[in-house]
């Protein structure tokens, strides 16, 4: 799968979706930046995007349904916009997993909605992906990892397979962003903690 070819997984606003579906993942998207996810409801949404309580249910599903496909489509940006930069930058796989793992936790740590993906907010801050959101994660974590593997020298080792990397992508990302130090690593400290515990699980 091409990164950000499945915005929306599972409620049929990817790519191709119908214009008010999108509309509404939209609206969303606008009331959770302003009033945050958990205190956003559906009627919240369905007046900002001008539509109804029932069409929003129709187009995209139910509240939970909505909050992960919205944080889903907000990860295929990031993904889209990271991937091209990550292998202009990377001299070679080994690298290129290394700053996919950094950029992804940079970027949740400024961006609620991202971060909101991985820490759950609606589910307390578990340490946890959203619900429901793990396996799309993986997926697009494993498409990711696999574009880089096509595109940058070096390879996966024999035994890992583009989804046990996208899996072991999602676990570091998560752990990162959710057992955080007193006082967080900073970007630098961060790249040498990741390629030196966590890419070589990976790389050949």
């Amino acid at each position: 799968m091409t990164p950000g070819a499945g915005a929306g997984v599972g409620v049929g606003v990817g790519v191709g979706a119908r214009p008010v579906a999108v509309g509404i993942l939209d609206a969303a998207e606008q009331c959770f930046e302003r009033r945050g996810v958990r205190r956003t409801t559906i009627e919240d949404v369905a007046a900002e995007a001008g539509v109804s309580r029932v069409t929003v249910y129709r187009q995209v599903g139910n509240r939970d349904e909505l909050v992960r496909a919205v944080l889903l489509r907000v990860t295929d940006r990031f993904i889209e916009r990271a991937l091209p930069k990550v292998v202009a930058a990377a001299g070679d796989l080994t690298e290129g997993v290394r700053e996919l793992m950094v950029a992804t936790v940079m970027a949740a740590r400024r961006d609620n909605s991202l971060s909101l993906l991985f820490a759950a907010e609606e589910a307390g801050a578990t340490g946890r992906p959203i619900p429901g959101a793990t396996e799309p994660l993986i997926e697009r974590f494993g498409a990711a990892v696999g574009h880089l593997d096509r595109h940058l020298a070096g390879r996966l080792r024999p035994d890992v397979t583009t989804d046990d990397a996208g899996e072991w992508v999602t676990r570091v990302v998560v752990s990162l962003l959710t057992v955080e130090r007193a006082q967080p690593r900073d970007e630098p400290s961060l790249r040498r903690w990741v390629a030196r515990f966590a890419v070589n699980a990976l790389v050949a």
